[in-house]
């Protein structure tokens, strides 16, 4: 039986049990059935409706730990030709990584692979200039680095160096975004759903989370669900600390775009913008205020998410006063006050002196 090449890590750290029932291995135990997640089975069941970071780029590779084959989708494959530049023969020694998450269809073990020539080919190719095409866009030169910086050559080997962090600090959401993260770019949506919706049981307010939910869920076409997440990251945004503030715009007006065409997609079902009371029942409030920005002119254009900028820059609260004055796009009205009776006194008083 085929397993679902699941890490059995990944389902302990989640919280689930990973005994398997009666006649049935660990590894034939291993299915989607038992990952936590109020949307994991249906983003499994629609996962060729999911826009993928990097194309499919299947080739069959030799589990080193069972001797057993099996095609697998590598991903992007990265070239680092300044690692290890060195070998015997004076040759350059090429290091791969591999943006797929893939483990054995049989043992489940992963990291411990015989890379065919085709791989070995493929990687040449990419970085001879005027090459034969073999690569056909799934190699790039450079390295693929994690958010702290360090480097791995399989997704997999990611996967266990984030497992050793989150163990250290099992209450970082952040970590469970950035595994989340690992796994949507491995092609992996249904293993990313669980990591994000388990760093929102950490943090409700952990507003990547909420957008690549929303993202995800765009694409199935849950309409309802992607736009509680989306609202979720209007709602959240000015207590967020984790992106800069231009970053932290650019997701926002993403979001204000995807709601924008949730809203149309749904004839105004589904409303553009959260709620006051949304916005209440988790203790926010627009820290710039509203007062005044109904009498504003904005000009929107569906398909420029910068035109969202200003409404992005409205739920950023005071976060927005961190992107310099020249580059910001909202401001409220002033509101002219005419002077009072004393002042315009005073100033008959001064005129007779």
């Amino acid at each position: 039986m085929t397993n679902f090449q699941i890490n059995p890590r990944l389902i302990e750290m989640l919280g689930t049990s990973t005994v398997p029932e009666s006649g049935q291995s660990e590894v034939q135990s291993l299915t989607i059935s038992i990952l936590p997640g109020k949307y994991v089975r249906s983003v499994y069941r629609n996962k060729k409706e999911i826009t993928q970071i990097f194309k499919e780029n299947h080739h069959m590779l030799t589990c080193a730990s069972c001797g057993r084959k099996g095609k697998y989708d590598l991903g992007l494959l990265m070239v680092n030709v300044d690692r290890n530049k060195d070998k015997e023969d004076g040759e350059p020694l090429h290091d791969l990584q591999m943006t797929g998450y893939f483990r054995c269809k049989h043992c489940n073990d992963a990291g411990n692979w015989i890379l065919p020539d085709s791989v070995k080919m493929m990687a040449l190719d990419g970085i001879i200039p005027f090459g034969a095409g073999l690569g056909d866009g799934n190699v790039e030169v450079g390295q693929n680095l994690l958010s702290d910086g360090s480097w791995h050559q399989y997704a997999s080997d990611a996967e266990e160096h984030y497992f050793r962090l989150i163990e250290g600090n099992p209450d970082d959401s952040f970590l469970w975004n950035r595994l989340g993260n690992l796994y949507l770019s491995g092609n992996r949506p249904e293993l990313a759903m669980s990591a994000y919706e388990h760093s929102l049981t950490i943090d409700p307010g952990q507003v990547e989370s909420h957008f690549k939910l929303g993202d995800v869920l765009m694409d199935i076409k849950d309409w309802s669900n992607a736009g509680k997440h989306f609202h979720q990251v209007l709602i959240q945004a000015q207590s967020y600390k984790f992106l800069s503030a231009e970053d932290l715009r650019e997701m926002l007006a993403v979001a204000l775009q995807n709601l924008y065409i949730i809203h149309e997609m749904t004839s105004g079902e589904i409303p553009f913008l959260p709620s006051l009371d949304d916005m209440k029942k988790v203790g926010k409030l627009l820290e710039q205020g509203t007062q005044g920005t109904v009498d504003m002119e904005l000009e929107i254009f569906p398909d420029r998410h910068d035109s969202f900028f200003p409404f992005a820059e409205m739920y950023m609260g005071e976060r927005a006063k961190e992107i310099p004055l020249k580059n910001r796009t909202f401001s409220v009205p002033k509101v002219y006050h005419s002077p009072s009776k004393k002042k315009k006194q005073r100033k008959k008083r001064r005129k007779k002196k």
